[in-house]
């Protein structure tokens, strides 16, 4: 089961960010590797050939990071942070849009 929802809110000051959460599984057997890190430290790495690079070199973000949540016992999330430009904002599907970016 998936569930989409796009939340907008006006400020006071001009950007765009954009927020994306996913679960991870729970898998105790694997505390010791933090695979919550790993899968964050992936995600915001910024050298070539990253998914940093290539939203910034397309012009669509000024920023990215990502970090896990634990939220509860067994229940944990990785949130990804885009702060964009105004060109990738535009750019961004929308949740009542179908398929991926074009490039």
């Amino acid at each position: 089961m998936q569930f989409q929802s796009l939340v907008s809110v006006q400020t006071i000051m001009t950007f765009h960010a954009v927020e994306v959460s996913f679960p991870l599984p729970w898998i105790a057997s694997q505390w010791r590797y933090q695979p919550g890190n790993f899968v964050s430290h992936f995600l915001g790495h910024e050298g070539p050939g990253s998914l940093h690079s290539y939203l910034k070199n397309k012009g669509w973000i000024t920023a990215l990071s990502a970090g896990p949540q634990n939220l509860a016992r067994g229940f944990a999330m990785i949130k990804i942070t885009l702060n964009m430009t105004k060109l990738g904002f535009g750019t961004f599907p929308r949740p009542s849009q179908r398929g991926p970016i074009r490039p």
